[in-house]
């Protein structure tokens, strides 16, 4: 008997005829990577986000720079003053070694002799006092600096403006 109604023949490769659950496996997994790699970014951008929020306004980005101009100003005089307490520390301990060494030899019963130890001797005491006052000086200089990096890192670091507002304020100076 024929048939008076065949089916449509459409094309089908053989590997698709064969194994269509492979097939469907196949798209879903596709599927699956393609979802998955579209929404890892979204997850980096995330991750990545800075803290504060916000972009800085021209205002906030002004304010930041002159508080990291300040910080370095700031840093770069602790240094200096750093430098010259262990340059007086240094000389603090030469003149220690120095005195040292004249003690066995001083001569305790001349009285001119004993009054120069005495003189050197108040000297270096002299020196520790004003290296013990520029101590004092440095340590509140660094807790100033201590306290303005702990506010420009809340208030502007991993802050993210505007390079054009940048632009513009470096124009203005």
């Amino acid at each position: 008997m024929t048939r008076l109604f065949a089916a449509p023949r459409t094309y089908m490769p053989a590997a698709l005829a064969v194994r269509p659950v492979r097939v469907l496996l196949l798209v879903a997994g596709l599927a699956c990577a393609l979802v998955a790699g579209g929404a890892q970014p979204a997850r980096k951008e995330a991750a990545v986000k800075p803290s504060g929020g916000t972009v800085l306004t021209p205002a906030q980005l002004k304010d930041c720079l002159a508080q990291k101009e300040r910080l370095r100003t700031q840093t770069d005089d602790a240094l200096k003053d750093k430098a010259s307490i262990e340059a007086d520390q240094t000389e603090i301990a030469r003149i220690g070694a120095t005195l040292a060494e004249q003690l066995p030899t001083l001569d305790r019963t001349s009285a001119d002799a004993v009054g120069a130890y005495n003189g050197k001797l108040a000297e270096r005491d002299k020196l520790i006092d004003t290296y013990q006052a520029k101590v004092t000086a440095y340590n509140l200089k660094a807790e100033g600096v201590r306290t303005t990096k702990d506010s420009y890192e809340k208030a502007c670091e991993n802050r993210r403006y505007d390079e054009r507002d940048l632009n513009d304020l470096k124009r203005k100076k």
